[in-house]
């Protein structure tokens, strides 16, 4: 081989470098980048914080004055009629009070019957005799006057008489003095808080 030939692919080399070099040379258009994507910003919207305020101070309203019961001890027998019992005494006893009184009383007792919308009461405390003496002599007549006899702690001594009627009678001696307790329309409990009071309020006998 000639050394013309040997040369011949370097030359080539060459004069395509100097092509590409010159002006005039048209070379491949560059490959356009890809467009960015510009970040977007939304401006925050700022929002007053308002301190909170203590909420109102609370109204409170006034209850009606509530009848206070009597706490005062008193002598059946110099009593006006129907104060064995005052108003005050009955919500906290039996739940209402009295629609009216009817005075009962003689020379042997001190005695009153209270009616109410929903039954009726009836109070007596012997005056002539003492207690446990008047409760004795009553209690000789018990075949006669009929009723369930039933035992029951309150005072000195006292029982239950329960009537055909559906009348329950609360018979005892309380502080020296006996008393009677007769309900219509109520319940024995009733007879028993009312009892309560006079063991709480009557003078000894």
């Amino acid at each position: 081989m000639s050394r013309f030939s040997r040369i011949l692919p370097v030359l080539t080399l060459l004069l395509a470098s100097l092509a590409c070099s010159l002006p005039g040379a048209v070379s491949a258009p560059p490959t356009p980048l890809p467009p960015q994507a510009i970040p977007t910003f939304t401006p925050v919207s700022t929002v007053e914080v308002k301190p909170t305020e203590p909420p109102p101070p609370p109204t409170f309203t006034a209850e009606p004055t509530a009848l206070q019961p009597s706490a005062a001890t008193f002598d059946p027998r110099q009593i006006p009629d129907c104060d064995i019992f005052v108003d005050a005494d009955f919500p906290n006893t039996v739940g209402a009070i009295p629609d009216s009184k009817i005075s009962a009383s003689d020379s042997n007792q001190q005695a009153c019957q209270y009616n109410f919308a929903n039954g009726t009461l009836f109070v007596s405390i012997a005056t002539s005799l003492p207690g446990r003496e008047a409760y004795e002599n009553v209690r000789q007549f018990d075949a006669l006057s009929g009723g369930a006899i039933e035992p029951v702690s309150v005072g000195e001594i006292a029982i239950f008489k329960t009537f055909d009627d559906g009348r329950v009678t609360l018979e005892a001696v309380i502080n020296g003095w006996y008393v009677t307790l007769t309900e219509q329309g109520f319940d024995r409990k009733h007879l028993l808080l009312l009892a309560e009071l006079l063991l709480a309020r009557l003078t000894p006998y």
